[in-house]
């Protein structure tokens, strides 16, 4: 209905226009103004081609129907629950030289290797599935 009465309206608009133009008298030369008068005629086809491709369109649907997805489950859960366990991770050592030297007493210590602490050791807690 909409497209109708637009349709309608322009028509009427241009109409007037043709009835309301001036005389031929006014016009001028007949070979002046011959390549605007072609720009006009190519301007008025594509509005009334729009025109009617809009007229013939069919009318679009009042409601999209819903999309239908199949039910899908996922793969079976075996049974048990979660539970939270406590893992001690040990500390992490380096082995290094440590060199000769005199201690407290003025003895000498020969060099030797020895383990030092890089990372000290932690608690961690993970979750740990645990089955029936």
């Amino acid at each position: 209905m909409k497209t109708k009465t637009i349709a309608i309206v322009l028509c009427l608009a241009v109409f007037s226009t043709f009835l309301m133009a001036p005389a031929s008298s006014w016009a001028g030369s007949p070979q002046s103004y011959r390549w605007e008068g072609v720009a006009i005629g190519i301007g008025a086809a594509i509005i009334g081609n729009a025109l009617l491709n809009a007229y013939n369109q069919p009318p679009a649907p009042a409601y999209r129907p819903a999309a239908v997805y199949p039910h899908r489950p996922g793969p079976p859960q075996p049974a048990g629950y979660w539970q939270t366990q406590r893992e001690w991770v040990a500390p992490q050592y380096q082995k290094v030289w440590n060199p000769g030297h005199y201690n407290r007493h003025g003895r000498r210590v020969p060099g030797q290797w020895i383990q030092t602490e890089v990372q000290p050791g932690y608690w961690v807690e993970r979750r740990v599935w645990v089955r029936y």
